[in-house]
């Protein structure tokens, strides 16, 4: 991986100001969708929530006309519709599975893709934005790759209390990912890159514009600033590895640790139980997935909590995936470049889709956290997490 190259480096894709590509799916197109192109039929569905894609979690009989599912997955599954720029790169999604079958040979917990009943690994589909259009020469529509994968059973971890438990289990779960990524290749990942890897973080300098408050555009121009001369010029100091890219609180699958009959609800622990989303895979640094983790893990914490979630993450990763200087050195600039792109792309996909709210669902807590991380001297920040760490090894 060369970025200093400019010959080789990748194109980075975006959508044009007022493009819409979220898929455009009408009442009865999910059930029409899998009865369809998987052969099942469907009891109910649940959508999820999704940046640019629409997923559904649905249920189904227990009959099944396709060849290629003799017996009915009684978790269900989930029918992803890609949205429709990444729809015309099927071969993002033939990496994904790739990727998917080797994260599974090597025992981690996450999502099997179903095939059609034709054999395939996904099929693309036109979508008339208004179901059984009068005129289908002229209704819009759209052309969507669709997916059904297996439904991986767990809760997602937004919804679970914050606990130094979970996040010590999310760090343990997160080295063994890590570790399981190694030795994986596909030459898609070889030339791929998305605007939300940190890899591209100055490009956010385009996007700034959509910041309203002077304070906060200050704050992300120094950080910015601060990743190109501290982080970047050292990347040949860090592990490379293909990296999830988008480890958060909403992909992170977790069930409760039994034993835990006389604990409150909010106090807990949570295990764990499965990966989701793999659309923001890139081959870059491993520091970055941790980085990417620990900005969303801060943001679901209790504000007086969230300067010490690095620390418990860290614990549980660390001793299964360890660490060199440069990139626990590398850590918070990363932590509040992931949080800066979160805020800014945020604002900018609503600018964009004034319709898409779910892009600013990190904005009120975001902000003030990003402030806080990053007026947090690095030094200070590191031997605050050193000494979480310590705790777990030398327990009192």
């Amino acid at each position: 991986m060369d970025n200093n190259n400019e010959a080789t480096k990748p194109k980075v894709v975006l959508q044009e100001k007022g493009e819409v590509i979220k898929p455009m799916i009408p009442e009865g197109v999910v059930e029409e969708l899998v009865r369809k192109i998987y052969g099942l039929d469907v009891v109910s569905y649940k959508e999820l929530n999704s940046y640019d894609d629409k997923n559904y979690h649905v249920t189904v009989t227990d009959r099944s006309s396709n060849p290629h599912i003799p017996e009915v997955w009684t978790h269900g599954y989930i029918l992803k519709i890609l949205n429709s720029m990444d729809s015309k790169r099927p071969v993002i999604v033939e990496a994904q599975n790739s990727l998917l079958s080797h994260l599974r040979e090597r025992n981690m917990s996450v999502p099997e893709t179903v095939l059609t009943i034709s054999g395939e690994l996904m099929s693309l589909e036109k979508v008339f934005a208004e179901k059984d259009p009068k005129d289908p020469d002229t209704a819009p529509y759209g052309t969507y790759i669709v997916r059904l994968l297996k439904f991986i059973p767990g809760d997602i971890l937004f919804n679970k209390p914050c606990t130094p438990g979970l996040l010590y289990n999310v760090g343990k779960f997160m080295g063994k990912f890590l570790n399981a990524t190694k030795g994986f290749h596909h030459s898609f990942y070889d030339t791929h890159s998305l605007l939300w890897s940190l890899l591209e973080f100055s490009k956010l300098k385009e996007f700034v514009f959509v910041v309203k408050d002077e304070n906060d555009k200050r704050v992300v121009d120094e950080i910015i600033s601060a990743f190109e001369s501290d982080v970047l010029p050292r990347c040949d100091q860090l592990q490379k590895g293909v990296i999830h890219g988008d480890l958060n609180e909403q992909n992170i699958l977790v069930v409760e640790v039994p034993g835990q009959d006389d604990v409150t609800p909010e106090s807990r622990v949570y295990d764990v139980s499965g990966l989701l989303d793999f659309m923001d895979v890139t081959d870059s640094y491993c520091v970055f997935d941790v980085a990417i983790n620990i900005a969303y893990m801060s943001f679901t914490c209790e504000p007086s909590e969230q300067l010490d979630a690095g620390g418990h993450i860290l614990a549980g990763m660390v001793p299964v995936f360890p660490f060199n200087d440069v990139e626990l050195d590398a850590l918070q600039i990363s932590v509040c470049a992931r949080l800066c792109q979160s805020l800014v792309l945020g604002a900018y996909a609503n600018y964009q889709d004034p319709s898409n709210s779910y892009v600013l669902t990190t904005a009120a807590k975001g902000w003030p956290l990003l402030h806080k991380l990053w007026n947090t001297p690095k030094q200070v920040l590191k031997d605050r997490w050193q000494h979480i760490m310590d705790q777990y090894k030398n327990p009192s």
